[in-house]
């Protein structure tokens, strides 16, 4: 049999496996090693696999995984979750729909210290939906505004799925935090934006809330200052160029712990659920990592991911339309895989093509990070989604859905305007020394 034939044999094996319910994990694992014994024995596939899982964990930029998830973890636990909220809340809650405004800028905020959007949904949801039900808030609008406002955390950096991509690909992942400011912000401002001028057409869908006076505002932002803080020099660090990711994301889990500390807001046995929760999530990604580090090897060695780049080349087309057709890929793949799986299962395809066709790679992250974001809330795994239908049993998943399908069409818009204006995604990274 021929390797190309191998290769794709492969790829379909891995694709039923993933569909009929195998962890992605496994599936890779099982999928890599197979297909490496059969091509060179299966003393070089353990060798290989040996090999991929030391080298992942000697790299020292890897290290940054951990520790920005610690970096998250650590947040959750201070509360300070509550302290963004309510600092906002005094700003925006007199507007319409001023609630679900606030959980927006909130989500956005929280993403500065987290880069998780699961801690995002859970930390905004508890906090706002009691708040929303005591204003007669609509709750497919509540509902959907919270599931897609949490998956702006991603966009704002410290990015995990950032680190990801760049580790993988090679690319700067001070570059990649950079790029994905402006485009986070962007879409908080768009989010907010549909759901002010919704609430301002049909105010029972969110009223408005209570004003607060100068000095009340002012002195809720004395909460948010730390945290602000601990932002600044973990992005002007590596702005400046004092340290790297790795270093960044040790700076960044140290300050946080201070800072809670200092504020009271957690004790010994917090750090400790922290550091299980970290160590199992940190887990699950370095298996799906090596597994798929090992895939795509075997993948370059049955001339799989070259024959379809060659193939792709000999379309003689624009190469946005290449471009588009891998943006309905993600959108399908979307709806049956994870967000680390999606990334790191089509990168050894996609990344080269992308390369092939001459898009910066660095634009190319904020994009496929925003695609991401739509996986989180479209059916049927859609993450987020699955999270705020547990913490709001009496809210229908379906409808939860309805209400975050108006932020997915605003998404997909966000992504066509950074397509015709990439120079927005990349004015702050060339602004690096």
């Amino acid at each position: 049999m021929e390797w190309a034939t191998v290769g794709y044999i492969a790829f379909i094996s891995l694709v039923g496996l993933i569909c009929v319910g195998v962890p992605i994990a496994w599936a890779t694992t099982l999928v890599a090693f197979c297909g490496m014994s059969y091509l060179f024995g299966i003393e070089q596939a353990a060798t290989q696999f040996f090999t991929t899982a030391f080298n992942t964990g000697s790299e020292f930029l890897f290290a940054s995984i951990p520790l920005f998830i610690l970096m998250g973890q650590i947040v959750s636990r201070a509360g300070i979750g509550e302290d963004l909220f309510e600092a906002l809340y005094k700003f925006f809650g007199r507007l319409p729909g001023g609630l679900a405004v606030t959980s927006i800028g909130a989500c956005a905020a929280f993403g500065a210290v987290t880069g998780v959007s699961s801690a995002a949904v859970g930390t905004m949801a508890r906090i706002t939906l009691p708040e929303m039900r005591r204003y007669n808030y609509d709750m497919r609008l509540s509902t959907g505004t919270l599931a897609s406002a949490a998956t702006i955390a991603i966009m704002i950096p410290p990015s995990l799925l950032m680190v990801l991509y760049g580790l993988w690909t090679e690319t700067s992942i001070g570059k990649l935090f950079l790029a994905g400011v402006i485009p986070g912000l962007l879409t908080a401002f768009v989010f907010s934006a549909y759901v002010l001028i919704r609430c301002a057409r049909n105010p029972a869908l969110g009223p408005a809330g209570p004003r607060f006076s100068w000095p009340d505002r002012m002195r809720s932002l004395l909460k948010i200052t730390p945290i602000l803080v601990i932002f600044g020099v973990v992005i002007g660090g590596m702005y400046l160029g004092v340290f790297t990711p790795g270093e960044a994301a040790a700076i960044g889990v140290a300050a946080t712990a201070a800072v809670a500390v200092a504020m009271r807001r957690v004790t010994l046995s917090d750090f400790g659920g922290a550091a299980v929760d970290t160590a199992v999530l940190s887990a699950m990604i370095f298996a799906v990592l090596i597994a798929a580090s090992v895939l795509s090897r075997f993948f370059v060695a049955t001339q799989v991911t070259t024959s379809i780049i060659e193939w792709i080349a000999a379309l003689q087309v624009n190469r946005y339309v290449i471009l588009a057709l891998i943006v309905v890929l993600y959108l399908f793949l979307g709806c049956i895989l994870d967000a680390f799986g999606m990334i790191l299962l089509t990168l050894p395809f996609v990344f080269p093509v992308i390369i092939k066709l001459g898009f910066d790679p660095v634009w190319f992250g904020v994009i496929l990070t925003f695609l991401t974001e739509i996986a989180l809330i479209t059916p049927p795994v859609g993450f987020n989604v699955y999270i705020m239908a547990k913490l709001a049993p009496d809210v229908p998943m379906h409808e939860i859905f309805i209400g975050a399908a108006p932020f997915v069409l605003l998404a997909l818009g966000i992504i066509v305007f950074l397509t015709m204006f990439p120079e927005i995604v990349m004015w702050l990274p060339n602004q690096m020394s």
